[in-house]
């Protein structure tokens, strides 16, 4: 193992020298790409303005020709002012005798105040090279006073038809301004400039760069040595001389030092027309920064790179330590939220549970009909829910605090928390946070939990004590739905007794102990309209259980779908019977769970169940209550219609109590809402119970629904949910829930006094 890893570190080192040779040949060549680049750029670029500024002077050598001998035909000045407007980079236009004296100007110069050029110091060296030369001469670059502007004189020699200089046709080019005579900056940038350089004294005649160009570069010579260097290193670089240089307009490169100490690169090139030298300068320090930029770059490349290497050569180096932890990790953890399991809690729970620790909370959590999705939806389903659920409750805890996923749907926290008042209000903020809609793909859930809660070490000293303690009170919490309970000794016998009436729930059915009972249901004139059937049980060995204790049971024990189908046998069995003895039709009443609609075949036991007692003829409603699942509704709204279609009624039981019925009613077929009977127990005397009842009478009658009140038990109560405009009652003002020959005499008994 030891050769194999000092091999591999060997390797490594191999390919660390091999990069910095590489690093280096391409740093080399990135070097001379952007100084070849530069050096293409600022030759292009010279030549743009050497076109550009020769084709320009060459247009105004014409123009001044045409003009002066347009004057000297028509003696007529006013033509210069017609070419002002047409040629606005031009200051101004003059005719001066062979003097140097102003004959005709436009008329925006007055010719008074106009200096003699032969006798100016600024134009007199040009006025006389111009009586020299048949093409056009520029003039040093100068402060035009009467414009207020710096401009490049320009001066043309007229000759007569005899071939005599009869005067100097002149104008001013502005070089700055709105009517410069360059509407764009000719330079790449502030790291560069453009400098236009009169050959026979070396005068500036225009500059361009971002910058700011300084008015005193005008008032005096290029610096000559400069130049005269340049020139030098020229003739020496590219083996010319200076002659050739003016005549073959060649583009010529080099790099050198500037007069103010910077080195530059530099483009030449000379106009023999204009004896003008057209140079381009370049910073040095600008191609060595964007050299450094693309440098760094390959630098930080090869760091990376070999960065990566290394983390790759020490990942290789320690992979068996990590498979080791990665293997530990997975014995210790839940594979899906990735929480400590119940393996963990075992192996770490004597960190806090050992001699003289100080005291903490274990809370039980259990989410409330899970199983229901994962029957309904698939487990695909449940176990996004289940990493969702996991994420919410571990944002709800401290940091010192553990959550663990003790199996299925149930997990624990351990916490520091042991005030009463703030583990109940803690709990209550996870319950409220993990009760929050869950969106999975096109559904949404809304699910609950309850939560017991043990403490250490008043509830038990081991943690089977503790899970025990805090389990039995999860389960006294469930009765309340969403709820948290904090153990009670007192709840030892509550949990007993939810053991036993589990284990007897599943030998009921077999033992025949389920019977059917019916309630009554009373239309607005009095008349009965229909029943409930409602289930009850008389166990051999407790007697009678109240439906509100086994019902739950039954649901979370699975026994739910036997018992609906136990249920809707008998009252479709029984109703068929009393209905035909009686010869007369009632709408019979069927709630069922919502497991048992969700049952994947249920409609079709249904339809067949109907179809063998031959109750097409008899009303049947499917009574389903407001569930934690209700906002499934792209799921529940085609079996809901299904059902309609079927010619069955649905009506909504407790309305009111759920979540979200309100927003959905109307999108779902009932036709009949029953108000719940916490709100009839109190409308006498509590205003919102009265205000609650009106919105869903108000509500139900918008929707077209019949409206049903269970629970009525006093005259009042019915005289005012009658004003409300409540359609039927049920309660035990008109009867309690009845067997079958009780219910057979109570019809008998009201047709009598009908």
């Amino acid at each position: 193992m030891a050769v194999l890893q000092k091999n591999i570190w060997m390797i490594f080192y191999i390919l660390l020298m091999g990069a910095f040779v590489f690093l280096g040949i391409i740093s080399f060549s990135k070097w001379k790409n952007i100084h070849e680049q530069y050096a293409t750029d600022q030759a292009n670029l010279v030549k743009l303005v050497s076109n550009a500024t020769h084709s320009l002077f060459l247009s105004q050598e014409m123009t001044l020709n045409i003009l002066g001998n347009q004057i000297l035909k028509d003696k007529d000045p006013r033509i210069m002012d017609d070419l002002l407007v047409l040629n606005p980079s031009v200051v101004a236009f003059g005719f001066v005798d062979l003097e140097g004296n102003y004959l005709h100007v436009s008329s925006n110069f007055n010719k008074a105040k106009l200096p003699n050029l032969r006798q100016h110091t600024a134009t007199k060296d040009s006025f006389d090279y111009t009586m020299t030369q048949e093409k056009m001469v520029l003039g040093r670059t100068y402060f035009i006073a009467a414009s207020g502007r710096w401009g490049i004189p320009i001066r043309k020699s007229i000759y007569n038809d005899q071939g005599k200089i009869v005067g100097v046709m002149t104008a001013g080019l502005a070089i700055e301004g709105a009517f410069k005579i360059f509407t764009e900056n000719l330079s790449f940038g502030e790291y560069n400039k453009v400098t236009l350089i009169r050959d026979r004294d070396q005068f500036v005649q225009f500059q361009s760069s971002n910058n700011e160009t300084p008015k005193n570069l005008y008032e005096k010579p290029f610096p000559n040595h400069f130049l005269n260097t340049l020139l030098e290193n020229v003739v020496q670089e590219h083996h010319v001389s200076i002659e050739t240089i003016k005549q073959n307009r060649e583009i010529y490169g080099l790099e050198i030092a500037h007069p103010d100490g910077k080195m530059v690169q530099i483009a030449l090139k000379y106009d023999p027309r204009y004896e003008l030298w057209v140079l381009s300068e370049i910073d040095h320090e600008q191609i060595v920064n964007e050299f450094v930029e693309s440098f760094m770059s390959y630098v930080l490349i090869f760091v990376i790179v070999h960065a990566i290497l290394f983390l790759l050569f020490k990942l290789i180096s320690h992979a068996e330590e990590k498979r080791s932890k990665d293997l530990i990790f997975q014995a210790t953890h839940d594979e899906l939220t990735k929480l400590p399991n119940r393996s963990s809690l075992q192996q770490s729970i004597h960190k806090w549970i050992y001699e003289k620790a100080p005291p903490f909370s274990l809370y039980y959590l259990d989410m409330d009909h899970f199983k229901n999705i994962n029957d309904s939806f698939g487990h695909e389903f449940g176990d996004i829910l289940l990493v969702e659920f996991a994420k919410r409750i571990s944002k709800m805890v401290r940091k010192e605090s553990v959550v663990i996923r003790q199996g299925g749907d149930e997990f624990v926290i351990l916490t520091y928390r042991t005030d009463e008042e703030d583990i109940l209000a803690h709990s209550q903020a996870i319950l409220n946070e993990i009760s929050k809609p869950y969106h999975i793909k096109q559904f949404s859930f809304v699910v609950g939990a309850s939560i017991g809660i043990a403490k250490y070490p008043q509830h038990g000293t081991t943690l089977d004590m503790l899970l025990r303690a805090s389990d039995i009170a999860m389960y006294e919490a469930k009765k309340y739905k969403n709820s948290v309970r904090l153990f009670a000794p007192s709840m030892q016998e509550g949990y007993l007794n939810r053991v036993n009436v589990e284990q007897a729930l599943h030998t009921a059915l077999d033992k025949h102990e389920f019977f059917m009972v019916y309630q009554p249901q009373i239309d607005h004139d009095g008349k009965i309209y229909g029943v409930e059937a409602l289930v009850r049980w008389n166990s051999a060995d407790m007697g009678l259980v109240p439906p509100d204790q086994f019902i739950p049971i039954a649901e979370a024990a699975g026994v739910m779908p036997r018992l609906g189908h136990f249920i809707l046998k008998t009252t479709l069995k029984e109703m068929k019977t009393l209905q035909a003895e009686l010869g007369i039709a009632f709408q019979t009443s069927i709630n069922i769970s919502i497991k048992q609609f969700m049952e994947t075949k249920f409609l079709e036991n249904l339809t067949k169940q109907i179809e063998h007692e031959k109750l097409a003829h008899i009303s049947l409603c499917l009574e389903i209550t407001e569930s934690l699942f209700i906002e499934d509704i792209d799921y529940i709204l085609p079996l809901l219609q299904k059902v309609h279609e079927m010619g069955l009624h649905i009506s909504m039981d407790d309305f009111g109590t759920g979540y979200s019925s309100l927003s959905i009613l109307r999108k779902l077929p009932i036709d009949e809402l029953k108000i719940d009977k916490s709100f009839v127990d109190t409308i006498l005397n509590d205003i919102t119970a009265k205000k609650m009842i009106q919105n869903i009478i108000s509500i139900g009658k918008n929707l077209d629904m019949y409206i049903l009140a269970e629970g009525v038990e006093t005259q009042e109560q019915e005289e005012i949910l009658k004003e409300f405009g409540c359609d039927r009652f049920q309660g035990y003002l008109y009867a309690k829930p009845l067997a079958y020959d009780a219910l057979k005499e109570f019809f008998e008994k009201q047709r009598k006094n009908s």
